[in-house]
């Protein structure tokens, strides 16, 4: 039961990150990093192969090099 509420939490703050990061992307008063931010790390949670593979990526070397306290959160 507590593993099908977690997966239900993570879930919802993702599509929530997601639809932010939409309508801040969208309109300008709202930011739109923020809710993206939210739904990578609410992706990550909820699902281990795609933390696996967000590792791997270009965007994780990229965030390493330049954003190295943001890398060490999101992809760590």
């Amino acid at each position: 039961m507590q593993l099908i509420f977690t997966k239900l939490l993570w879930s919802t703050l993702m599509f929530t990150g997601i639809i932010g990061s939409i309508v801040g992307f969208v309109l300008p008063i709202i930011p739109g990093i923020p809710f993206m931010i939210l739904a990578v790390y609410s992706l990550k949670k909820l699902s281990p192969k795609f933390h696996r593979w967000l590792s791997r990526t270009r965007l994780a070397e990229w965030l390493t090099k330049h954003q190295p306290t943001l890398a060490k959160w999101l992809i760590n």
